[in-house]
């Protein structure tokens, strides 16, 4: 494989774990909810069940990142992430359906934090392009998955997973052999410590952006169906919002390249975090197809970009085998974050009685996250 041509196969594990496993089921969960007769709670627990498969899989990469490497960890994750999106296309039973989501959270952990410690060992630049990998998956699951639903109806949901599995496939196989051409950052012999509380402000940021981005990623989809209305139908709204979010992922690195390059502050983390803030406050002051469009464009341009600068952050500061162990930590905060968001969200927008109310929150929670980014500084 060539040299140029490594950091965009290896983005294909963030396509995979993130764009295609976690976003698209975004997508394929309203209709499995129809189809299946499930009840909120069961839903929501398909959700929950996930994050909790994640927040075990960073968990574990804490551990096992040192004996392991980061390439084989990523390896594994990529196999379970598209073994479980092609099977939970193979049954209709709500039991195995929760161990296939957790197993795909489980493997996109590790995908997705390792892949991020591989990238680092590339450059800044390629931890920028392996994220906004992501968007690939968001992309196309937004062009594609609206329609079939609108066209065929709740019933075809398991065709959805089954494509969504076959696409992750070649992704899969050509992240795989990328890794081959990158040099494990970990070692067992070099001790990997890292002066974790220097890094306070980033760490607990980072959880803080699990809690609110999730809220958006989860709930956006419902609020548009009760709030946008003209004359676009509700597929037509959803697909152009899951395209923009997902294109404008892809666009990411060249907006924010020069911003990123070496900086060992807070301050790239702080202004991904603005835009994104912005950009899940935007449809509450302006619900219409403008707002809600406009604000996909900004989510998209911004939500990969926060664990870019995690990554970047820890790269230009730490020593090559602090990396792994680093970003295992901070990616097991942002899980939590992300387990808890969904549950916090809806337990908030339910007492208040407004979706709207639970999103504002969630808005207002990534503005603290912003503030306490840009208190990082570096670490020499």
């Amino acid at each position: 494989m060539k040299p140029s041509s490594v950091v965009w196969a290896l983005s294909g594990g963030s396509a995979v774990a993130v764009g295609f496993a976690r976003f698209g089921y975004a997508l394929v969960l309203p209709s499995m909810q129809a189809d299946l007769q499930l009840n909120y709670a069961q839903a929501g627990w398909l959700n929950t069940v996930n994050a909790l498969g994640y927040l075990l899989g960073a968990a574990l990469a804490i551990y096992f990142v040192a004996r392991l490497g980061n390439r084989r960890l990523f390896i594994w994750g990529m196999v379970l992430t598209t073994l479980s999106v092609l099977a939970s296309g193979l049954t209709h039973d709500f039991f195995w359906l929760s161990v296939f989501r957790f197993v795909s959270g489980l493997g996109g952990a590790g995908a997705f934090v390792c892949g991020g410690v591989l990238a680092g060992v590339l450059g800044t630049r390629a931890i920028v392009i392996f994220f906004s990998g992501g968007g690939l998956g968001t992309l196309l699951t937004g062009a594609v998955l609206p329609w079939l639903f609108e066209w065929h109806g709740a019933a075809v949901w398991p065709l959805a997973w089954i494509a969504m599995g076959a696409v992750c496939l070649p992704l899969s196989i050509a992240a795989i052999l990328s890794v081959r051409a990158i040099a494990e950052p970990s070692s067992r012999q070099v001790r990997a410590s890292w002066p974790w509380r220097r890094c306070l402000p980033v760490l607990v940021a980072y959880f803080i952006f699990g809690l609110g981005y999730i809220a958006y990623m989860t709930f956006m989809v419902a609020w548009v169906r009760e709030h946008a209305s003209g004359t676009a139908g509700p597929a037509m709204i959803i697909s152009v919002m899951w395209v923009l979010l997902g294109a404008m992922t892809l666009l990411a690195p060249l907006l924010w390249a020069r911003l990123f390059d070496g900086r060992r502050d807070g301050l790239p983390m702080g202004a991904a975090l603005f835009v994104l803030m912005a950009g899940a406050a935007l449809p509450l002051m302006l619900p219409n197809l403008a707002g809600i469009w406009l604000s996909a464009a900004l989510v998209g341009s911004s939500v990969f970009m926060v664990p870019s600068a995690v990554t970047g952050f820890v790269k230009n500061n730490l020593d090559r085998p602090a990396w792994g162990n680093a970003m295992a930590v901070a990616t097991s905060l942002f899980a939590i974050g992300q387990t808890v968001g969904p549950a916090a969200c809806g337990w908030i927008s339910d007492r208040a009685g407004s979706l709207s109310f639970g999103l504002a929150v969630s808005a207002v929670v990534l503005l603290v996250s912003c503030l306490l980014a840009l208190r990082q500084k570096p670490l020499g």
